[in-house]
């Protein structure tokens, strides 16, 4: 009896122990091949930053089309796992319309879109018949009173709802790591953007500047200004200009200056970063709006081949066309009735890789959407002993038109002839880095700065043959998604690949490894389901009962054998 109770005593302490044991010791297993459970060291370091409590409302939830409730569901298996990391996140799936009225349903739409959470709708399925229904795919972080929208689905060009769905639930856990970065971060790195030499305007690279300030510090900058105006002194540009982790030139458009391109290389010799968008070639789609619809490229001259020479780079002015292109909206009609039709049109190259395999290249552009380009030209990559790094390039089949040269739009329609493409993986946009040496080394300077370096430290160019890049749509005064083509409803991904770029320059590099996160989602085949519906439902009704009434039958015959 003693032992009996000893023994019990000791079971007893055991299991108290191990309870205690767990409270104070928990530890979860992510035991998928593709590990999308775990919480990567980038997403902990933001979580662990954040030191206040964080509120997340997912707006999904009620009716949802089968790909969309999968997606609820990882999301909140992913936010389980962030909630495990940070104690005081909480999380709650709702749906912001329910039990409404339609007038209730728009004011709310409408409030929520002034927070950046857009509805779109979803079509259900089921039994053969379709139901519209309106979904809100985003989520509101609020972090010390700052609410952030975190889109959760991921526009996916020319894919259908179950592949943008597989994309979105790649991009999960980049999206809820950004939202809360910008939530809860402080902006540290500064990027300059030059506002001379006839760039873009500021109404054309709005969706872009907007996009690098949710990051980073951005402010305009000039430097052409000291050739012009005697009270500014060159010495204080470029101490200014020094202040800036990066500079970004978009699409300048009249020809650098001796002044501006010393400015710049001595910026670079002090460790800077820049990003260039250059077009080699003159023509806009404008110039198409005559009789003839017919436009006459010609080379830019910027002034830069014997800078760019000297860093390893040369930008050709040869105008591409290129098999793998976007298609060009042309409109029809007048008025109120004008429409737009999209035709194939070869001088649209899209790109969004190239044969560079360094870690680099796939580092910047995996999973990247097509790039669109406009009227390109190419870049040569020259030996100098700077690393270069070709981001994007042309197809295996591409052709290049030496200038002057005729572009016409009775072009569209015409058969190709493949032969004539015969040039192939000709680079678009590269990545120049190490220790360059000044351009104006054994040359006469332009003008007196103090400290000049014939040799710079560590620094990086980013030359993309193409200005329009980085140019957004406008409709009606109001800058579009850059990327966004509203004739033809097509969305690019030369935002994601301009940001990549940035993050990369300014060695911000865990939000590009988390973008390129890859998880292998499964689905169901929808049709399938519809097809072989009653065959699984007779196999998971009937098979059961079939198997318990042959358990019965041989139950009872064994019985009455062993009593007969």
């Amino acid at each position: 009896m003693k032992k009996t109770y000893t023994s019990f005593v000791v079971i007893l302490i055991a299991l108290i122990a191990v309870n205690v044991a767990s409270r104070s010791i928990y530890k979860r297993f992510d035991l998928t091949k593709d590990s999308r459970y775990t919480v990567s060291k980038e997403t902990e370091k933001i979580l662990e930053q954040a030191y206040k409590p964080i509120i997340i409302d997912v707006f999904l939830d009620g009716e949802l089309p089968g790909e969309f409730r999968k997606l609820k569901l990882e999301t909140g298996q992913f936010l389980e796992e962030m909630a495990a990391i940070h104690p005081n996140l909480k999380y709650d799936f709702i749906n912001p319309i329910e039990n409404t009225s339609q007038q209730e349903a728009d004011q709310i739409t409408a409030q929520l879109a002034k927070s950046g959470v857009k509805g779109a709708v979803a079509t259900i399925q089921e039994g053969g018949k379709s139901t519209n229904v309106t979904i809100f795919p985003y989520a509101l972080v609020l972090y010390d009173g700052k609410t952030t929208a975190v889109p959760l689905l991921k526009t996916v060009a020319r894919a259908s709802t179950e592949e943008r769905v597989n994309s979105s639930i790649q991009q999960l856990e980049y999206q809820f790591a950004d939202g809360l970065r910008k939530a809860s971060q402080e902006k540290t790195k500064t990027v300059a953007f030059l506002r001379d030499s006839g760039t873009l305007s500021d109404l054309k690279i709005r969706d872009f500047i907007q996009g690098v300030q949710e990051y980073y510090r951005a402010a305009p900058f000039g430097i052409e200004f000291v050739t012009t105006s005697d009270s500014i002194q060159p010495q204080q540009v470029l101490e200014s200009l020094n202040k800036f982790d990066l500079v970004v030139d978009p699409k300048p458009t009249v020809a650098f200056s001796e002044t501006k391109k010393y400015i710049l290389d001595q910026y670079l010799m002090q460790g800077g970063k820049l990003l260039l968008a250059a077009d080699p070639i003159v023509i806009e789609n404008d110039s198409l709006s005559n009789e003839e619809a017919k436009a006459y490229p010609l080379p830019r001259k910027l002034n830069l081949d014997d800078m760019l020479f000297k860093y390893g780079l040369r930008l050709n002015n040869g105008l591409v066309k290129d098999m793998n292109h976007g298609p060009i909206a042309l409109a029809s009609g007048q008025g109120r009735n004008t429409q737009y039709e999209a035709y194939a049109w070869p001088y649209y190259p899209i790109s969004k890789t190239s044969l560079d395999t360094s870690a680099t290249a796939q580092f910047i552009t995996k999973n990247l959407e097509d790039v669109k380009f406009e009227y390109t030209g190419t870049i040569d990559t020259l030996k100098n002993g700077i690393k270069k790094t070709i981001l994007l390039s042309t197809s295996d089949r591409t052709q290049v038109i030496t200038l002057p040269a005729v572009v016409s739009l009775n072009e569209i329609g015409q058969e190709i002839n493949p032969e004539t493409y015969n040039r192939s993986n000709l680079p678009l946009a590269v990545l120049a880095e190490g220790s360059f040496t000044s351009a104006y080394k054994n040359r006469v300077k332009p003008i007196n700065l103090k400290g000049n370096l014939d040799q710079g430290k560590d620094a990086a160019i980013v030359l993309i043959a193409d200005g329009d890049i980085m140019k957004n749509q406008v409709d009606r005064g109001q800058a579009q998604e850059l990327g966004y083509d509203m004739r033809t409803g097509q969305l690019y991904g030369n935002k994601e690949f301009l940001m990549n770029t940035i993050n990369y320059l300014l060695d911000d590099t865990g939000l590009i490894k988390l973008r390129n996160k890859n998880i292998n989602v499964p689905f169901l085949n929808t049709e399938k389901v519809i097809d072989e519906k009653f065959k699984w439902q007779a196999i998971n009704v009937v098979l059961p009962l079939l198997f318990v009434a042959g358990f019965g039958f041989v139950f009872l015959w064994l019985r009455k054998r062993k009593y007969a």
